[in-house]
């Protein structure tokens, strides 16, 4: 290795790695797609209501959504994410029902 570089490299050992005495922390909002979007007229209010609607979870537990043509992502508070699967899940949005999942 030292011929291409016209000098001698020495080998040195790797420094001991640094264990973190915490784990890792938890994010504290869960990411859900939805597949509906743009073409579908699916709005960031539509899928707002249909989160908070009748039995729903508050608004200050939704994060950011963000809506591309043919999906949407809505940001839950994690402790809340099973209700609002459940909810988006069995509610419709726009009057149709799409495809949820929590990413």
């Amino acid at each position: 290795l030292g011929i291409y570089l016209d000098r001698d490299i020495q080998a040195e050992p790797l420094p001991p790695r640094i264990l973190l005495s915490n784990s890792p922390r938890q994010a504290d909002m869960a990411t859900i797609k939805i597949d509906g979007g743009k073409k579908q007229k699916i709005r960031p209010g539509d899928i707002l209501g249909a989160l908070t609607g009748k039995g729903g979870i508050e608004a200050a537990e939704v994060g950011k959504i963000d809506i591309a043509d043919n999906w949407s992502y809505v940001a839950v508070a994690r402790p809340k994410t099973k209700s609002a699967l459940t909810k988006l899940s069995q509610d419709k949005l726009k009057g149709k029902s799409f495809r949820v999942r929590r990413l």
